[in-house]
């Protein structure tokens, strides 16, 4: 490669900025305005996994409400032609296919079935998973094995099997389901979370290929949902932690999914605002990062397992502790608030100014020991809302608020 001195490397870098901000830009702003759904009447949409759950409810939408014609593989044979039943019974088109997609010559032998029946295959869902749960030194060998080969080595052998018809014609979709914890990592989460993680290095291995081998004609969408109330989740027996992102139903799941796919989406979390956290989770510090983990409670939770319920008690349990000052006290301060504040203004001279300072110094006390006192219930490991009730009473109320959680912490650390 040739030496590029430094005045050509400031141009190129103002010539990216301009192409960012007028070409690059623009064009993303209005194909988010201009995005409209494509249609697949007609076209062969091939799902993994769609004996049940997400996979199941995809492959009837795409059949029933769409019209596309639909291959249903899943190593579950009955299932998945009960599947198929459904689907013809409300006049879609579908056939099931028993796959084990860990075996790349099972699945390069359903791709030519399917081409036989169907034609050329449009869309390629990589949906099948297996989710094991377990802390890191108990898992299985055999069954951190079969995460890999189903996760990671079935979506591969699933691209690898329907991706040459793609490039000879360039042309079709080849989507991912990875999942939010593709992102960010979890307690129990080793066997699972590793292998969403590596599904979204699949996909941008390919995006990126396609753009560069000039296969522009083949669209790779990547969709990351959250926890769904699939029949995968409810055998581990896991329940919802988070208040504010319950589990979703796998028919708003699945709509959000073929929403992303008909609009060729590159990316795509469901719901749409949990991307906040993948955006966000390589940028804060440890300490945020982790702040954030347990406002959100977003984690695994499994109820099947007894040694995990008490590590689980461990890790959320908070022993809030909160003294609410008497009703007495709270007025007699309130009294003496109110007299301050009245005699700045009544006063003039020198007795205004020492009432001001006195103001001016009770604030300050009383806002360093409402921060002081963060840390306090940090240390004690208080809730979020314990934490809350604490400040707001310290600023309030100053030392006599204070003294009661300093003299909580003291007794904590000699008992």
């Amino acid at each position: 490669m040739a030496k590029v001195s430094s005045i050509e490397r400031f141009y190129t870098t103002i010539g990216m900025l301009l192409h960012l901000l007028f070409v690059a830009g623009p064009l993303d702003i209005w194909y988010w305005i201009s995005c409209k759904t494509k249609s697949v009447k007609g076209q062969t949409v091939v799902i993994t996994g769609g004996a049940s759950g997400i996979g199941k409810r995809l492959s009837e939408l795409f059949a029933i409400e769409l019209e596309a014609k639909v291959a249903i593989l899943d190593i579950d044979k009955e299932n998945a032609q009960t599947t198929v039943d459904k689907i013809v019974e409300c006049g879609g088109t579908a056939q099931s296919w028993k796959c084990d997609i860990s075996q790349p010559e099972e699945i390069e032998k359903c791709a030519k079935e399917i081409d036989n029946k169907f034609g050329n295959v449009d869309i390629v869902i990589c949906n099948a998973a297996v989710l094991y749960i377990g802390r890191m030194l108990d898992f299985k060998t055999s069954d951190l094995q079969r995460s890999v080969n189903v996760n990671i080595m079935g979506t591969l052998n699933t691209i690898r099997a329907f991706l040459k018809s793609m490039e000879q014609r360039n042309e079709g979709q080849i989507v991912a389901i990875s999942s939010i914890a593709g992102f960010c990592g979890e307690t129990y989460g080793t066997a699972y979370c590793t292998t969403k993680f590596a599904i979204r290095g699949v996909m941008q291995c390919l995006e990126m290929e396609m753009k560069d081998r000039g296969l522009n004609g083949i669209r790779c969408t990547t969709v990351c949902p959250y926890f769904t109330r699939t029949p995968m989740i409810q055998k581990m027996k896991m329940r919802p932690t988070s208040t504010w992102l319950p589990y979703m139903s796998i028919e708003r799941c699945a709509r959000e999914i073929i929403d992303a796919i008909l609009k060729e989406k590159i990316l795509a979390f469901i719901p749409h605002y949990i991307s906040i956290i993948a955006q966000l989770r390589g940028l804060l510090s440890e300490r945020i990062s982790n702040a954030g983990r347990e406002y959100l409670n977003c984690r695994y939770e499994p109820l099947n397992d007894e040694e995990l319920k008490i590590d689980q008690i461990s890790i959320t349990k908070k022993n809030d502790y909160f003294e609410q000052l008497d009703d007495k006290v709270k007025y007699t301060t309130f009294a003496i608030y109110l007299l301050l504040v009245t005699g700045h203004f009544l006063m003039e001279g020198a007795v205004q100014h020492i009432i001001h300072a006195v103001i001016l110094f009770i604030s300050i006390s009383n806002i360093l020991m409402a921060i002081f006192a963060l840390h306090i219930c940090d240390q004690l490991h208080f809730s979020f809302l314990c934490t809350f009730r604490w400040f707001m009473q310290i600023i309030s109320f100053g030392f006599l608020s204070f003294i009661r959680l300093y003299l909580f912490q003291h007794l904590s650390i000699s008992g």
